[in-house]
């Protein structure tokens, strides 16, 4: 069998896109051996091994890194997950914060994250708009997090319904699509204006950026 169907076959990935990719990385010894070729025959009877983590969601690498460089999540922490899709967010965080709570729109994700709600018992999800989602108990979160599929407008917006559950002081990372040029500063000028303070920004290689700001 290809050693890339059987690394899905087994449980280890959830993919051959994802257990190929983990294979030509090098994250796949076979017999004590690395093994680069996603082709290669192994038997059942062989001893595979892979890397710890590798099937863990993008978001989960992408708050990863945003957490190294920013300490932005803390212990104990009650946290709230705007888009939360496949559960990257909400696993990373839930490996310091006290609690996790997520909200997705898509049912694309339902089964992803009820069964991460079910496996990690400081996470819970539900599935609502968040453009139109009742307030109930404002303040009672100490970080936002924010990463929908919107453009800028769109996603100042959500946040602008969804900011009162943020405690005074809390803070926020939104994940936005913007442009490098003179609309970029015109976005983060009406991020200022809902009451936050932008505290960094981080933009990888790509036409997004992380901002990261402060609830006054």
């Amino acid at each position: 069998m290809r050693l890339d169907s059987y690394l899905v076959e087994i449980g280890n990935l959830t993919s051959r896109g994802r257990a190929k990719r983990a294979i030509l990385e090098g994250y796949v010894k076979v017999n004590d051996t690395l093994v680069t070729k996603p082709s290669f025959d192994v038997a059942y009877s062989d001893k595979v091994e892979v890397e710890d983590g590798l099937d863990k969601p993008a978001g989960y690498w992408k708050l990863k890194d945003i957490q190294d460089k920013t300490g932005i999540l803390r212990d104990g922490d009650r946290v709230l997950d705007i888009g939360s899709s496949a559960g990257g967010f909400l696993m990373f965080a839930s490996g310091i914060a006290s609690s996790v709570h997520g909200i997705e729109f898509s049912r694309e994700f339902h089964t992803q994250l009820t069964k991460l709600a079910h496996e990690i018992p400081n996470i819970t999800v539900e599935f609502a708009d968040v453009f139109t989602i009742p307030m109930e108990s404002p303040g009672q979160f100490d970080v936002m997090m924010m990463d929908i599929t919107a453009n800028p407008l769109s996603s100042i917006k959500a946040l602008e319904h969804m900011l009162p559950a943020l405690k005074s002081g809390g803070m926020l990372l939104i994940v936005l699509k913007l442009p490098k040029d003179r609309g970029r500063e015109l976005h983060l000028s009406e991020l200022s204006s809902l009451g936050i303070k932008v505290t960094d920004i981080i933009e990888p290689d790509k036409q997004e950026a992380y901002v990261i700001a402060r609830k006054l």
